[in-house]
């Protein structure tokens, strides 16, 4: 795919059309520009993007994932943050 496609307009617009024409349910505009994203990688990005989910699921699964409001409040703290520790209910 040549790299200046996701540059291009009309690319764009052709994208949108056989999404909407293909999909039972309209994306959101977020979805749309994500998957124009991933449509358009190069291969060295593309490789990078399944290494981090590779990466991702085996933290997963080894069971070294934390909840993020854990990390944000460590953040907070360990950076001298005048704000007050993020709660957040948990689901």
């Amino acid at each position: 795919m040549a790299t200046d496609r996701i540059n291009d307009l009309r690319a764009f617009k052709g994208f949108i059309e056989d999404r909407l024409a293909l999909a039972d349910d309209v994306p959101t505009l977020e979805e749309a520009l994500l998957d124009w994203e991933l449509e358009n990688q190069g291969d060295a990005e593309l490789r990078e993007t399944l290494e981090a989910i590779r990466e991702g699921l085996t933290d997963a699964e080894a069971g070294r994932l934390a909840p993020a409001r854990d990390g944000i409040n460590e953040f907070r703290r360990k950076h001298g943050s005048s704000s007050l520790p993020l709660n957040m209910k948990s689901n």
